[in-house]
């Protein structure tokens, strides 16, 4: 028998803090603030966003665009949840395509990926599309500055006064303007199918705790906020029927790398300052002078992760579900499939040290599929990010079940 679904979900008060975070956790919500807090939180986030079925009946489910914003390096997936029918259905034995289409491998991943050990492992998904772009195909960019605000040793010798004209006219808000209306107008309205819900990594302001605002950062936020404005605008009109969810990619990090400490705690990090007062205030409840000993320092060093630790585990986690024959991620068309496979030869080793330049004319030259350079972070997250959206709202449709709480505490 099913299990009820509740019209609002009972979070018990008598749940613990820890209990509390974790049931947060499962849900992608932040883990900061009192039991009455995080309860309350809770409670709106499971009724308020429980997601449609598209108007179309002919797919069930949310179809999900996932983007890691970028204006030279725009990532983007489209997913679908992969539905197995409860009901049983004729099944064949024998002969090569019941082999490959065996019903009985597509429900053992559907209840391996809901099993209690896989609260926060990733779901089954169909991938539509998944593509790597840049905004700016085209345009130069001044010696030796990426468009992240990085040096790239390959542009030297551009003529940086022209290239810096033509930047500086390609990033004003009215030029930003026709960019993102042009990527949703020729990209994202005309994707089959079109998505019903749009993830859009959220930006952040400052890197490692710097005092200063970097150019290109202010430069990918103002993109973010017009293509919010614009699928607002979109959704009002009446010209496309979707959610917009801006995404915390620090959340998606701390769920699929197994909640480690040293990936915040599902919100930006906080300031230097707060959080010296914060160590200083735990060590004087321990009893101490609120001096750090130098073993707990060379404890809480070894155990922290760089950014550029927590992209090559993404990478190689991402790598390990490609490589499990569709039990995880199952390419829904050619081209889909040949992407999965273009980004495990990169990983593999077989794009290393190319440019993105001549992996492109390399594989335009051969007739081959998409070629992938080294860079891999940005189709990661892109697709990443869809996964764990996914799984968090399998998480709070359990907890809008009767019992669901106890399941996901399980």
């Amino acid at each position: 028998m099913a299990a009820r679904i509740l019209a609002q979900p009972v979070i018990p008060s008598s749940l613990r803090a820890e209990q509390l975070k974790r049931l947060s956790f499962l849900c992608g919500l932040p883990l900061t603030g009192r039991k009455d807090e995080l309860i309350a939180r809770l409670t709106a986030a499971a009724t308020t966003t429980a997601v449609p079925s598209p108007k179309k009946k002919s797919r069930p489910g949310p179809v999900v665009l996932s983007i890691d914003l970028g204006i030279r390096n725009l990532a983007f997936s489209l997913l679908t949840p992969v539905v197995v029918s409860s009901a049983p259905g004729p099944r064949k034995t024998t002969g090569a395509k019941s082999k490959k289409r065996d019903p009985s491998s597509a429900s053992s991943s559907s209840s391996s990926s809901s099993s209690p050990s896989n609260r926060a492992g990733p779901p089954a998904i169909n991938l539509h599309l998944w593509q790597r772009l840049s905004l700016l195909e085209g345009l130069s960019r001044p010696s030796g500055q990426k468009g992240n605000g990085e040096q790239d040793a390959s542009d030297v010798g551009a003529d940086t006064e022209t290239d810096a004209v033509a930047v500086a006219a390609a990033f004003s808000p009215a030029a930003l303007a026709k960019t993102a209306n042009a990527f949703l107008r020729d990209t994202v309205l005309r994707l089959d199918p079109r998505p019903t819900h749009v993830l859009i990594e959220r930006q952040r302001w400052r890197s490692g705790g710097a005092a200063a605002i970097q150019e290109w950062t202010v430069r990918v936020n103002t993109l973010e906020a017009m293509l919010h404005a614009s699928l607002r605008t979109l959704r009002d009109v009446g010209a496309w029927d979707g959610d917009v969810v801006s995404v915390w990619p620090q959340r998606v990090g701390q769920l699929f790398l197994g909640g480690a400490p040293d990936l915040a705690s599902g919100d930006p990090p906080p300031p230097r300052a707060k959080r010296a007062k914060r160590a200083k205030r735990a060590a004087v409840a321990e009893g101490s002078d609120g001096a750090e000993s130098e073993e707990k320092k060379k404890t809480r060093r070894s155990t922290r992760k760089s950014s550029s630790e927590i992209k090559k585990l993404k990478i190689q986690l991402l790598g390990s579900w490609l490589g499990q024959e569709g039990l995880v991620v199952r390419p829904d068309n050619p081209g889909a499939r040949r992407m999965m496979d273009a980004y495990r030869e990169a990983l593999n080793g077989a794009g290393r040290g190319r440019s993105k330049r001549s992996a492109r004319a390399e594989a335009e030259g051969e007739g081959k599929g998409p070629a992938l350079d080294r860079k891999l972070d940005d189709l990661t997250d892109s697709l990443m990010q869809g996964m764990a959206w996914l799984r968090w709202q399998e998480n709070m449709a359990l907890l809008r079940r009767e019992g669901g709480v106890e399941k996901l505490l399980e």
